[in-house]
């Protein structure tokens, strides 16, 4: 007997199918075998099954239907029930009779035979897991939510078995029959990488070298086209593989790295109990201190990350290159941490610079940066297996320790975790831990209402230390008739369910609300408010801003909530929230504080981080127009350097995105698109484009409901240049357009001038000259005739690139130093940078070395200077040619590897291969062909795609390095040339 419901929905019994009734009685059914064991809302069956009806009706449609379907149950003799749980039915049915949910059980289990190697037994139970899928799962329900389960049921489930089972045929040598099936998925998930390296390695296992070289051709750059990555390490390895028994080279070394830092939050003075898992970790540790992982699981509070920091503490001469520390966020306010976002944040804590845009690069730079080098990684606040698993792979030198609340399970199999259950205190830890804090002598005076305490505290580490601070602070006062308080009906209460509960309110709000409690009135509605801040940490002013009081008043009552435990210190002028007690806060402002009250805190909270962004981006862009101003909104005090306003840019990343959420979920949309605009240019400058495009969808959606043209028009452009920077050309200028459509339909010329501007860059970019020029020449006259000279000066400047494409220097050279002289009047430092790197190049180019070393030189400090990565790595790769004419070939590959590993910013693939491809010169000429080869490789890679000569140039290159004898182009042997006078006009087609 067997309930489907990958496929149609229908009840298997003895080879047969049991009648379950009609089409909407199967949709009911298929939802609560989807949900076994747990209760489905009525709500969230009418939104599937009846969108358009009414509550009351929908409960006169349903309630037959569950009817039936009880008839059905009994009818069938499969032991299922139906119960009514509130406002929701939860079906009850023997484990192992949902195809979905066994497949499941099968496919966990065939993937922990494989972790055995026992790849026959993994087989067989993922060869029967993968059976059971029979067409469109859910097949009765339609809609978003259908949608996404069945999105996430082939995306987590059924892909990953595939995987899975495809690996273990190929560790059975069953090359031919994985060539076939991984090639059929190649084609039906065409951007896959782990398909594709099945593939690649059937390939190679039956001696198919060509023809795998050749798929790897085909997909990396179908890839490219696509995401705009590279492939991952896994892909690499197999292709690298291949090459090596081709050409019988070894691996290449390990790339310069930089020294981590040491940033282990500070151990406790005094550290109760854990010796035996202490010792565990240890004996991880002995077993090597490079790839090991140990991963902390256990209920919110229990002390995961106490533990976790203090084994480090204890071992940290083992970890003599460094330690890093990062919050994943996977259980709080704010949303868990994404992979790629960790990824970059680590790099940050290297200070590696740029931050690389994908994901893919984001991997590939920690693992080079980390290789060959004892360092402690510990990713505390873990969400899940999928959050954490991308990060291990890109860290695989690290000793890792991770902190979760619930239980890894995908680790041990797939990452050979030693995953570690961490417990409650026993009683004896527990009665240390509040000696610790209250003193011997007390203890010593009642240890059986010291034991009590202990008891109703049932060994939750957080909670015993909120108890016996506040014991501690009432000295005068009876142990007895504390213990007698908190027995009350507002003690201690339910405080320790012994339950490995992930529920932190079901067991520690007693606690909470005695802290909350003992605060003098003025703090406790300090706390109760900060359940409205949008995420856990936070400074002074965002704090004052939700109650209204100034800042020394603020502050004065955080600093007492840092003395009750509620409240922690961050860094430099910063308070951090734990998420335990931010979601007490956020109970208590909803039962306590009028809805009235709570929208006036709301208010100001917007009102403080949108007038702050204002005045950190007038700051940052004084050249560029500001956002319109939201009436009401007070000004904020203006920043007194660059360097503040970024750094409080870069402090406030999480809470300017979830500002913005927030401010579209409540309805305050004006809000919404302001803010949103503001974080644009910095955001962009600083790599955030995963947030942006957050940002960016989320202030369109505020836009188009506030009926703010401006902000439409906008939101379009700046999500437009966000895909731009990741290379994403189609869709940038889809965007574009659209923008320039709302904006002429509404009068905003403006807003068509800069986004007529972004499509002459994208058509640049495609080196579609004759468009481009068509575009710049609208915007120009645009420029001029609104008064906007820092639009003039970067179209100018992309008008000089244009000539440049078609040979007209000395159009461009004037285009240039027409766009140099309004950057130097208007003062925009950034502008002025990327103007100086296009003279250099050019004068250089024609003999003029003396002043292009000069233009060079300022523009190099120009540029690092003001931040912008992209143009720092076009300014080095133009040092490294010029070296290299020189015949410094040392100091060319210098220049050439500092520009490359500024290779982060989306857009700049041409100066990232122009950099490798003279990297690659000066290599040959130093007798390194083999280094030069990887690098021609990965040029000709990135310009696959691109229109022009030099990636062809580049396979020329690679083809007479395998050819010796044959010598190699050189690529600077040109001509000096004076600058003459053009006559001829750009085409413009």
């Amino acid at each position: 007997m067997e309930f489907k419901i990958l496929g149609k929905t229908r009840l298997h019994i003895d080879g047969n199918d049991f009648d379950l009734g009609s089409t909407k009685q199967r949709a009911v059914l298929a939802l609560l075998l989807y949900y076994t064991g747990e209760p489905v809302p009525v709500d969230r069956i009418a939104r599937e099954l009846w969108r358009s009806s009414a509550p009351a009706e929908v409960r006169g449609k349903l309630q037959p239907l569950i009817s039936r379907l009880r008839a059905v149950l009994t009818k069938s003799g499969s032991g299922g029930r139906i119960h009514k749980e509130g406002d929701a039915y939860r079906l009850e049915l023997a484990d192992g009779l949902v195809d979905y949910h066994r497949f499941r059980k099968l496919a966990e289990a065939g993937r922990s035979a494989a972790a055995r190697n026992d790849h026959v037994r993994a087989k067989e139970l993922l060869r029967e897991a993968l059976g059971l899928w029979q067409g469109r799962p859910l097949q009765e329900l339609d809609g978003r939510w259908a949608d996404h389960c069945r999105d996430q049921m082939e995306t987590f489930d059924r892909i990953p078995a595939q995987h899975a089972l495809l690996d273990s045929r190929l560790q059975l040598r069953e090359h031919a029959e994985v060539m076939g099936e991984a090639g059929r998925l190649t084609r039906e998930h065409e951007l896959d990488e782990n398909f594709a390296r099945l593939y690649l390695q059937s390939l190679d296992g039956l001696g198919k070298y060509s023809r795998a070289l050749e798929f790897h051709t085909r997909f990396c750059a179908n890839l490219m086209a696509e995401t705009g990555a590279e492939p991952g390490p896994e892909l690499r390895a197999a292709y690298l593989a291949i090459l090596r028994k081709q050409a019988g080279t070894g691996p290449a070394g390990p790339a310069p790295r930089r020294v981590p830092p040491r940033d282990l939050p500070r151990d406790l003075k005094k550290f109760a109990g854990r010796a035996d898992l202490l010792a565990r970790m240890d004996e991880v540790l002995e077993s090597g201190v490079c790839g090991q992982v140990i991963a902390l699981h256990g209920m919110p509070g229990i002390g995961k990350t106490r533990l976790a920091v203090h084994w480090a503490h204890r071992r940290v001469d083992r970890f003599p290159d460094g330690q890093l520390v990062l919050d994943l966020q996977g259980f709080g306010p704010a949303n868990p941490l994404a992979p790629d976002d960790a990824l970059g944040i680590l790099l940050a804590k290297l200070d590696v610079e740029p931050i690389p845009v994908t994901g893919q690069e984001r991997r590939t730079r920690l693992r080079r940066v980390l290789d060959g080098h004892a360092v402690l990684l510990l990713l505390d606040n873990a969400r899940d297996s999928n959050q954490v698993r991308p990060i291990l792979d890109a860290t695989t030198p690290c000793f890792t320790v991770i902190t979760s609340r619930t239980r890894l399970f995908a680790l041990p199999v797939h990452d050979d975790a030693q995953v570690i259950h961490v417990p409650q205190l026993s009683a004896t830890e527990s009665e240390s831990l509040l000696c610790d804090v209250i003193g011997a002598q007390r203890v010593n005076e009642d240890p059986e209402a010291v034991n009590e305490l202990a008891k109703r505290s049932d060994g939750h580490p957080m909670a015993l230390r909120i108890v016996a601070e506040h014991v501690a602070l009432r000295p005068e006062t009876a142990l007895a008739d504390l213990v007698d308080e908190f027995k009350g009906p507002e003690g201690l209460g339910i405080l320790g369910s012994s339950d490995d509960s992930d529920d932190e309110h079901a067991t520690l709000s007693a606690a909470f609300s005695w802290s909350y409690r003992s605060l003098p009135a003025a703090c406790a509605r300090m706390f109760r408010m900060l359940g409205l801040h949008f995420t856990t940490e936070f400074g002074p002013e965002a704090a004052s801003a939700l109650i209204g009081e100034p800042i020394s008043t603020t502050t004065r009552y955080l600093s007492a909530l840092t003395k009750a435990n509620l409240l922690q210190y961050g860094a430099a002028r910063r308070f951090r929230l734990h998420d335990l007690m931010h979601g007490y806060a956020v109970d208590l402002v909803r039962h306590e504080e009028s809805p009235a009250t709570r929208k006036t805190a709301l208010t100001g909270l917007l009102d403080h981080y949108l007038a702050t962004a204002t005045a950190a981006y007038a700051r940052l862009t004084p050249d560029q127009s500001p956002v319109p101003p939201l009436d009401g909104v007070p000004p904020a005090a203006p920043f007194t350097s660059d360097q503040k306003a970024l750094d409080w840019f870069a402090k406030e990343r999480a809470n300017l995105v979830t500002a913005i959420l927030r401010a579209v979920g409540h309805g305050f949309h004006e809000h919404a698109w302001r803010l949103a605009a503001n974080v644009q240019e910095i955001f962009d400058r600083l790599g955030y484009y995963e947030d942006l495009l957050v940002c960016q969808r989320a202030a369109l959606e505020a836009a188009m409901v506030s009926q703010g043209v401006e902000g439409r028009a906008g939101a379009l452009n700046d999500i437009g240049t966000v895909h731009f920077r990741l290379g994403q050309y189609g869709a940038a200028a889809e965007c574009f357009e659209r923008s320039v459509e709302a904006a002429r339909e509404h009068g905003l010329p403006q807003v068509v001038a800069v986004a007529v501007y972004n499509l002459a860059r994208v058509h640049l970019a495609q080196n579609q000259v004759g468009q481009a020029v068509v575009h710049l020449h609208a915007t120009l006259d645009s420029a001029r005739t609104l008064h906007m000279p820092a639009l003039e000066a970067a179209t100018l400047r992309l008008l000089g690139r244009a000539h440049r494409c078609t040979a007209r220097d000395d159009s461009a050279l004037d285009f240039f130093t027409s766009a140099l002289a309004i950057w130097d009047r208007i003062g925009d430092v950034r502008g002025r940078g990327t103007t100086l790197i296009d003279i250099s190049r050019l004068l250089h180019q024609h003999g003029w070395h003396d002043e292009a070393r000069d233009r060079l030189k300022a523009a190099l400090a120009v540029t690092q200077a003001s931040g912008d990565r992209s143009a720092l790595a076009d300014a080095l790769t133009v040092e490294a040619e010029m070296h290299y004419d020189l015949g410094e070939f040392r100091e060319t590959v210098d220049c050439a590897q500092r520009a490359v590993a500024l290779d982060v910013e989306a857009g700049t693939a041409a100066v990232l291969a122009r950099a490798l491809h003279m990297l690659g010169h000066a290599l040959v000429a130093l007798g390194d062909p083999a280094a030069a080869e990887r690098h021609w490789t990965k040029a000709a890679a990135l310009l696959s795609d691109l229109d022009g000569n030099e990636g062809a140039s580049l396979q020329d290159h690679l083809d007479e390095l395998r050819h010796p004898g044959r010598p190699i182009p050189n690529p600077r042997d040109f001509h000096r040339r004076p600058i003459n006078s053009s006559t001829e006009e750009v085409p413009l087609t």
